[in-house]
């Protein structure tokens, strides 16, 4: 599957665009990370990739052009597994929240985080 923007679409008073020129773009990204969240609820693995070669692919899927391939994903079925993918293949481990919580420039917070 193929994610993709088109500026020239909807009103020219798109919430946001006014203000912030990408707004709709971001917009997309925002989307993307929900089709993700979903698939997984779901049990779908997803695998995403973006379009850094963005023009071959809007070629080769025949886009207009004004039309911006943002990013691709492929999904499958997914084994269920209680550990993260991250951990699961050694790329990364589980942190606590508190670890990456920082507040009035500290590097952790020690108070409960809900």
């Amino acid at each position: 599957m193929v994610v993709s923007y088109d500026a020239s679409r909807g009103a020219p008073a798109v919430l946001g665009r006014h203000a912030i020129p990408d707004a709709g773009l971001y917009s997309v990204c925002l989307a993307i990370q929900n089709l993700w969240l979903a698939a997984t609820a779901e049990d779908l693995g997803v695998a995403g990739c973006p379009s850094t070669g963005s023009r071959f692919l809007a070629e080769l899927l025949g886009m207009a052009g004004r039309v911006r391939p943002v990013a691709g994903s492929a999904s499958a079925p997914s084994p269920t597994s209680t550990r993260p993918d991250l951990e699961r293949h050694g790329w990364r481990s589980v942190a606590l929240l508190a670890e990456a919580v920082h507040a009035d420039g500290g590097a952790g917070v020690s108070a409960s985080v809900p």
